[in-house]
């Protein structure tokens, strides 16, 4: 059972990281734009929103442990080992369609507090038609994600993957090259 201060740790790194899926965290409100279906050849994007109000997660504290375990008191701090593990509704926009669910795994590589954590993400979205894999450096530099795979319509996958803040969570841009 999860404590109030567990919940806060976990609120905590919610609306500190974001992680696509990331991020997330990650992207079910896909929205296909550019050239058409899975058949074409031509570059597509596809764009969902990261309900991050509606995530369920968790920050594992591993050892070296914080001295602190509420993550807004100054005293904590994150180490190298500690993890993020999230479930992300994605919509096709806020408050939107429900287009699929986005799991991320993330572990922190640097960075002792939130604002300047490094951390080394894997991110699985489920889609409708599939699903696509993406991995990446996710913390205080936003650096794009690489789309490495896919299955079903997503099949081959490769490209990039953005994430920008917006109120109540995360717009996933995902950019799939031919």
């Amino acid at each position: 059972m999860r404590t109030r201060t567990d919940r806060l740790s976990v609120d905590a790194m919610n609306n500190r990281l974001l992680i696509p899926a990331a991020l997330g965290a990650i992207a079910t409100a896909a929205t296909v734009a550019a050239s058409g279906g899975a058949q074409t050849s031509g570059e597509r994007t596809i764009t969902v929103f990261e309900d991050v109000a509606h995530e369920s997660s968790a920050l594992v504290d591993n050892a070296p442990r914080s001295p602190s375990r509420n993550p807004d008191s100054r005293r904590f701090r994150l180490s190298a080992g500690d993890e993020h593990v999230a479930r992300t509704p994605l919509l096709d926009g806020k408050g939107g369609a429900r287009l699929g669910t986005s799991y991320a795994h993330a572990v922190v590589v640097g960075g002792k507090r939130f604002t300047s954590a490094r951390l080394q993400a894997d991110v699985i979205l489920t889609l409708r038609d599939g699903t696509i894999a993406l991995t990446g450096v996710a913390g205080a530099a936003q650096q794009p994600f690489a789309v490495i795979g896919g299955t079903g319509a997503y099949a081959g996958a490769r490209g990039t993957a953005t994430e920008r803040e917006t109120e109540g969570g995360a717009e996933l841009e995902i950019r799939l090259l031919p």
